[in-house]
């Protein structure tokens, strides 16, 4: 965090000479790296992801800053900062609540650690299609209740995106949970994962994503799970044998201000950031139909096999994380869990 808050202020002096110099206003941060507005109403917004260029995540952020800074007629500059370069997922997380940086997006998982009703999304093997993830992730009435969550974090939700289910990659064939029995799996620092993954028969160990290619590499885990894209962008089928579409979560994105920056600016404004996140939204769905078919034809050209279960293969690992759902149950509020299966059964009702 020590690094990202100094080259916040790097920037936010380098801002402020081109400012005196008349190179202009805007600048990423403003004191102490928060987000803030100039005296001539002028806003900057910093966006932070840890992904790299080709993701979705990039693909969101560049189709917002496009819009914002075209529609609020220079009022709002946006700054977008991949690959982790502002700090680590949950760094970053804590920087927006803060107002240090002003927007990111995690997966859902890290943001949990500070919204708790956000552990709803981890209930493993509760979305069979992609459409399913969809709905729930577009439900007006979840949204609603979601955001209430996260404003009382000092977190705006600003809106889901998602990059596909996630996936084990491995380096033996697994087709049954005892396939899984004993292996030493990476997962992000969410007790949930952990816990399925154990109830599986794995050893779960929480590593940094950024940290993550060199374990496999060296051996310190013998396994992961992230969606095809990230699996793809960050090259892990270098170091993996098998891609096994467990599909047990949907990668629920969601992307988050600092409520204390957006509840700034003007009601105009808000407008404009309103209607930008939209736009991303659909870079983002658009970014992942594009490429998903030849991140999988990647994946096989490198030599790695995609094992596709079966039905029934996926029932007995959704039978053994069955124990997980009712700890989240008990995890989040009634509302979030109410609201959560409200949607989940509307769409089963919709087809």
């Amino acid at each position: 965090m020590k690094k990202a808050l100094a080259l916040i202020l790097t920037l936010s002096l380098t801002a402020a000479l081109l400012a005196g110099c008349g190179g202009g206003d805007a600048n990423p941060g403003g004191e102490a790296g928060e987000a803030a507005s100039s005296t001539d109403g002028t806003y900057a917004i910093s966006i932070a992801h840890s992904t790299a260029e080709d993701t979705t995540d990039q693909a969101f952020a560049l189709a917002f800053k496009e819009y914002v800074e075209t529609n609020s007629g220079g009022a709002i500059t946006v700054n977008v900062y991949p690959n982790a370069q502002l700090g680590s997922d949950r760094e970053v997380v804590e920087a927006v609540q803060n107002n240090e940086i002003t927007m990111t997006a995690t997966a859902n998982a890290v943001q949990a650690n500070f919204v708790p009703d956000a552990f709803i999304l981890d209930i493993p093997f509760t979305f069979a299609t992609m459409d399913a993830v969809r709905y729930t992730m577009e439900d007006e009435g979840f949204l609603e209740a979601m955001g209430a969550s996260y404003d009382a974090a000092n977190l705006r939700l600003m809106g889901y995106t998602c990059t596909g289910f996630r996936v084990l990659s491995c380096n033996k064939p697994v087709h049954t949970p005892d396939d899984v029995k004993g292996m030493t799996i990476r997962t992000m620092e969410n007790e949930y994962h952990m816990a399925a993954w154990k109830a599986i028969g794995a050893n779960p160990t929480p590593l940094a994503f950024s940290e993550l290619y060199t374990a496999l590499q060296q051996g310190t885990v013998d396994a992961q799970e992230n969606p095809i894209e990230l699996i793809v962008t960050q090259k892990f089928y270098e170091q993996q044998d098998y891609v096994v579409e467990t599909n047990h979560l949907g990668q629920f994105i969601p992307w988050v201000m600092s409520k204390t920056f957006y509840d700034s600016l003007p009601a105009e404004l808000q407008t404009v950031v309103d209607e930008g996140i939209q736009v991303g939204r659909q870079a983002a769905f658009d970014h992942i139909e594009s490429t998903n078919d030849a991140n999988r034809q990647a994946v096989i050209d490198s030599g790695t096999e995609i094992i596709t279960l079966t039905d029934e293969e996926l029932a007995a690992f959704a039978e053994r994380t069955a124990p997980v759902n009712d700890m989240i149950k008990e995890a989040v509020s009634q509302t979030i869990y109410d609201a959560y299966m409200a949607s989940c059964e509307a769409y089963k009702a919709a087809q």
